[in-house]
């Protein structure tokens, strides 16, 4: 009758004991042999009833490493992290980012491996920032260096920026060459454009003075025009064609005030660059070696900055390239001027 009272008291005990003890490496040899006497004793139906009352097990959270294109990005950390105070055009420039990308017709991942919801988490982790101190940057974002075929994976780096030409709006002796609109149907070769094949089909926009001016325009991929009586007006890419003759570069009406990048949100001179989308997406944040150059166009060191891919241009592609926007007429061409060189690049994305 004592037996069985000690083995009803041991069963009663015996899960109790099992938690206490639960998740650690070793057991305590009193414990070990009071549960071997249990069990001894006890029939298979009462042994399934005993595992059954027993904790579960504990998973631990398991951490999928972001698959990004390796071709394409590194992950690793910038030998150099200096101080990023802000100041007020990079907080428009973040503002229009999170914006955009909080737009539902934007792609999920743009690229692999690159989320629209990371790159939002990117940009509100600096928006709570007041200055990016380097162990600031390095407790909240993962680095993926961009890679290209170049010495030391530099990228070039170069600056556009928005022209502002005097025009008409309709054909004098003086402006007598055209911007022109996309046509809907048949679009002849670049080469028959620049005879004249488009010439009367409602296609001008505006006219300026010399050809000169529209090639720049097209190569920079937006302009402004001003007219006699003080107004303004800004035309923006409306299409390409390419054939006999290269390639041409049509115009369309923009109804912002602001410059807007293939995006469609402002660009902000000084932060907002032009990228290959293919491979970094339009909405990511970057950290960008920029080379810092004398008047002789002699390099003098580097300055780090934080950058936006807003804008994407005919001649940005694969990873070799990045344009920097510099602003609107006269201004925006002498701070282009300032900026060809070879620097690092790297994408940013919320520490995992």
């Amino acid at each position: 009758m004592l037996n069985k009272i000690s083995i009803f008291i041991c069963l009663l005990l015996s899960p109790f004991v099992l938690m206490l003890d639960w998740g650690t490496a070793s057991v305590s040899p009193t414990l070990a042999s009071t549960a071997n006497i249990v069990t001894a004793d006890l029939s298979a139906e009462a042994s399934a009833r005993l595992a059954l009352m027993a904790p579960p097990a504990r998973v631990k959270p398991l951490i999928l490493k972001r698959q990004v294109r390796s071709s394409v990005l590194h992950y690793t950390t910038p030998d150099t992290l200096p101080y990023l105070p802000f100041d007020p055009p990079m907080l428009q420039a973040m503002y229009e980012q999170a914006n955009y990308l909080r737009r539902s017709d934007i792609k999920e991942y743009p690229v692999k491996g690159i989320s629209k919801s990371e790159m939002l988490r990117t940009v509100e982790l600096l928006q709570d920032c007041q200055m990016l101190q380097p162990e600031a940057l390095l407790d909240r974002f993962d680095f993926y260096k961009v890679k290209t075929d170049l010495k030391k994976d530099k990228v070039r780096i170069t600056g556009y920026y928005t022209p502002l030409m005097e025009a008409s709006r309709v054909r004098t002796a003086e402006f007598s060459v055209p911007l022109l609109s996309r046509p809907d149907d048949h679009i002849p070769s670049p080469a028959a454009i620049e005879s004249g094949a488009l010439n009367g089909q409602g296609l001008e926009l505006a006219w300026v003075r010399t050809k000169r001016e529209v090639a720049n325009a097209q190569l920079q991929g937006s302009c402004w025009v001003e007219y006699a009586d003080g107004s303004r007006e800004q035309f923006g890419f409306g299409g390409s064609v390419k054939g006999a003759g290269g390639k041409y570069v049509f115009f369309q009406k923009m109804s912002n005030e602001e410059v807007i990048g293939s995006g469609y949100f402002p660009l902000t001179a000084g932060y907002s660059v032009a990228v290959d989308p293919r491979f970094i997406p339009i909405g990511s944040t970057l950290l960008a070696e920029l080379p810092d150059m004398d008047a002789a166009g002699n390099l003098k060191g580097y300055t780090y900055r934080i950058l936006f891919a807003q804008d994407r241009g005919g001649a940005i592609l694969t990873t070799k390239r990045l344009d920097l926007y510099s602003g609107i007429g006269q201004k925006g061409l002498q701070e282009a001027y300032k900026i060809n060189g070879f620097g690092r690049l790297w994408v940013l994305l919320p520490k995992q």
